[in-house]
């Protein structure tokens, strides 16, 4: 008697799974690649689980023509070196893969030309979506984006021209507060960047919110590039004034290494003259001493901003999100009581 083979793993079609599960071929195509039926959730359920059993593989080039996508998403990043960005975009390009797209990465050097990069990368209508980590609110911007039909969610940013996918950045802002208030400190200061950049200002928000609630008096705030010179010229100038902070909170962990850096070069030391916070990275834990450091789920936003997306390009109403994942303190040795003297 002649046995039917099993269908060898990567080689099922729809009409495989389709027969197993005992429905249409079109509702298994519009469960597995659209996603948009109404279908009892068993049924959808024995879908994908038949799908993964024989390791189901949509013709990705049939399905893009038959869409006319091209399988593709980009993301628009201000500076590559930023371990933030590389956190987020190693997590919006692994689901982008499990989604059965691919990612085009592309640096914008100056933000000021970001709606020229913006341009240069949907014109050709190349990527079926793109997800902006840039400052987006020039008019030049805004133009290009309200101009242009692709697909779009931003990440780690807010704008007035798009859906965003952020984390909570004030509950950064007011554990880093809380973290030095507890310590003893009672002058305290935040180093962000400009106010163009809304990352920083609700950062500075959530810090200012803790340091109120604790009464003492408003935060000072130095203002730099998102680098670690911006970071190293910031905290000299804050050490150079009269009554300097004792407590520091650096917005990013590049400005979080400078500021190490220059406190360093000025002989004050660190956390016995100075105690510093910032954001996590792998970079923190290499500085002298180790940064203490606040963790936000980098890789979860860039993950949800491809889910975002991902809905756009469907049809469905993206949302707004703000990743319900609280910040978390890791405590290294970079934040000590305040000197005796203050």
């Amino acid at each position: 008697m002649t046995q039917i083979q099993p269908t060898p793993p990567g080689r099922a079609t729809l009409k495989d799974i389709a027969r197993a599960v005992g429905v249409d071929v079109s509702t298994v195509s519009k469960v597995l690649n659209d996603g948009v039926i109404s279908v009892r959730e068993s049924t959808r359920q024995a879908i994908i689980d038949e799908a993964a059993r024989v390791n189901y593989r949509p013709h990705a080039l049939a399905r893009n023509l038959r869409t006319q996508r091209t399988g593709a998403l980009g993301i628009l990043l201000p500076d590559l070196t930023n371990p933030v960005y590389a956190a987020t975009v190693r997590g919006a390009m692994r689901q982008a893969e499990l989604a059965g797209y691919v990612m085009l990465v592309a640096e914008v050097a100056d933000e000021r030309t970001s709606a020229a990069a913006y341009l240069k990368l949907v014109s050709e209508r190349r990527i079926d979506g793109l997800i902006i980590a840039v400052t987006a609110e020039s008019k030049e911007m805004i133009d290009a984006i309200q101009g242009s039909p692709v697909p779009h969610v931003f990440v780690n940013r807010r704008s007035t021209v798009g859906r965003s996918v952020t984390v909570d950045d004030q509950a950064s802002g007011r554990l880093a507060a809380r973290t030095l208030i507890e310590a003893g400190h009672k002058r305290l200061a935040f180093i962000g960047s400009s106010p163009e950049l809304d990352t920083s200002q609700r950062r500075r928000a959530g810090f200012v919110e803790a340091c109120e609630a604790a009464g003492l008096p408003p935060v000072v705030a130095a203002v730099g590039p998102v680098s670690r010179r911006g970071g190293f010229d910031a905290l000299n100038r804050l050490l150079s004034e009269p009554t300097h902070p004792t407590g520091v909170f650096a917005f990013n962990m590049l400005v979080g290494i400078g500021a190490a850096a220059a406190a360093r070069v000025r002989g004050v030391r660190v956390p016995q003259d100075l105690s510093i916070v910032t954001l996590d990275g792998d970079d923190a834990i290499f500085t002298s001493p180790p940064l203490t450091a606040i963790a936000t789920p980098l890789g979860e936003m860039g993950a949800r901003a491809v889910v975002e997306l991902d809905a756009m390009i469907h049809g469905r109403e993206p949302q707004d999100v703000v990743i319900d994942i609280p910040p978390q303190l890791i405590v290294r040795e970079s934040v000590g009581p305040p000197p005796p003297e203050a």
